[in-house]
């Protein structure tokens, strides 16, 4: 009688080998389809992995997805999709509705409540789903207030509230929305991943000295040390203005301006198109960029950048005759590779000047 156990063993293996080896088969076929989105801040990518089911006429929040499910004490939160635990990726530190999270990835589950949800961020994110969920594994727990909304028959995931340091993840799904706010730090990301870097180039110093000031603008030292390292590795129209701006700041006056003239006489082309335009789009320095940019057209008249940076500044004047003029004069002289660009933008302003 031992020889059927033995067969039954083996039998056993086969029989969810074989269910192991159909569930594959079959993945690609799952009314849930498999989702991914992806959301850049900075240098910071988040990644939500989920499987989208549909309501098919069921009722979804306080039915299919109970509210405050809870037996026994032990919390049983919803998956936050299906098929399979979706999980969340962050590829630097970030702040989720204010609380600190280290980069990483996170199985997503949310506890569901009538009026708030709570998102919650398991250092777990490998299991199958909420049934095997423990609490100990909580990396962050945050509640926000869930939504009325139009009925949505899929359960999506969406990238809302766009600012260049943080965005909205957005859940709907059936006459539901909530969503939480990630933020990250910009500057502080750039500046980790370039120290990281074995080998730096010019541009890397030059960034790293522009990004040490955006987080702390009183730190000049550090960031002259940067730039003057991206200067000795070459130098450029770029590191030399932000050492201008540097030696500024620190109150080097006659030292910076003695650099910026200095650059300025042998600039021209892009150089001076960003240059002059950054110092009224970004500085709001509306006189500076004008002697500037007029300056630039004056010394290269034949040069058509410097005539589409000065029709760039009249569109920002709305003088829309002067646009004309200086576009006509960047389609005139264009190069051949930039000639069809330089005429649509000539031609398209100059029917809005025309009546």
């Amino acid at each position: 009688m031992k020889t059927p156990v033995f067969i039954f063993v083996f039998a056993a293996m086969f029989f969810f080998t074989q269910i192991g080896e159909a569930q594959d088969m079959v993945s690609t076929t799952k009314v849930s389809q498999k989702s991914t989105v992806i959301q850049t801040i900075g240098t910071t990518d988040i990644t939500v992995v989920y499987h989208s089911p549909l309501a098919k006429g069921r009722k979804i929040f306080g039915n299919v997805v109970p509210y405050d499910f809870v037996v026994d004490g032990k919390e049983y939160p919803w998956r936050a999709g299906s098929n399979q635990n979706t999980t969340i990726e962050f590829t630097h530190d970030v702040k989720i509705e204010g609380q600190p999270l280290a980069a990483g990835s996170y199985g997503l589950h949310i506890f569901v409540m009538e009026k708030k949800w709570t998102f919650i961020f398991s250092k777990n994110y490998k299991s199958w789903g909420s049934f095997q969920y423990d609490k100990a594994d909580d990396a962050l727990r945050v509640t926000v207030k869930a939504e009325d909304i139009d009925f949505q028959e899929w359960l999506s995931y969406d990238f809302v509230d766009r600012e260049p340091a943080s965005v909205g993840l957005e859940l709907r799904w059936a006459e539901k929305k909530a969503h939480i706010k990630i933020e990250t730090d910009v500057p502080a990301n750039i500046v980790k991943d370039l120290m990281a870097k074995e080998e730096k180039t010019g541009n890397d110093y030059s960034i790293l000295a522009s990004q040490t000031l955006k987080i702390d603008p009183s730190n000049t030292a550090e960031a002259l040390k940067w730039i003057e390292k991206s200067i000795a590795d070459e130098a450029t129209f770029g590191n030399k203005m932000t050492k201008a701006h540097i030696l500024e700041k620190m109150g080097k006056k006659k030292e910076a301006k003695a650099l910026r003239e200095e650059t300025i006489k042998t600039a021209q082309g892009f150089n001076m198109y960003y240059y002059g335009l950054s110092l009224y789009l970004l500085e709001g320095q509306k006189k500076e960029a004008y002697k500037v940019l007029k300056t630039n057209v004056e010394n290269n008249p034949k040069d058509w950048i410097a005539h589409l940076a000065m029709g760039e500044y009249y569109i920002k004047e709305k003088n829309q005759k002067k646009v004309v003029e200086h576009f006509k004069q960047a389609f005139e002289n264009s190069p051949d590779n930039w000639r069809n660009y330089a005429r649509y933008l000539y031609l398209s302003n100059k029917i809005i000047l025309e009546p």
